[in-house]
């Protein structure tokens, strides 16, 4: 699989993941809706999300190295030498 196809498939359950974690905080922010104690359900969900949504942003990063050494780096590729 190439990182183009592997990068179709990471991208929208990063942004899963993302809006999960994000969720997580907004009901752990509001006690009416959730209580704040640790262990809780929004707890939990923003804690398991967010750890998911690491790995996978580091994922996203390696995939995306060339790209990144390309334009954010400047470090162009060395150009293959010719066989004699």
């Amino acid at each position: 699989m190439t990182n183009l196809k592997m990068l179709k498939v990471l991208n929208p359950i990063m942004l899963l993941t993302f809006l999960a974690a994000a969720l997580g905080i907004i009901l752990y922010r509001f006690p009416i809706i959730a209580s704040l104690h640790e262990g809780s359900l929004a707890y939990e969900v923003h804690t398991i999300a967010g750890q998911i949504f690491i790995l996978l942003a580091f994922l996203h990063i390696i995939l995306n190295w060339n790209w990144i050494k390309l334009h954010i780096f400047g470090i162009k590729a060395k150009p293959k030498k010719a066989k004699k």
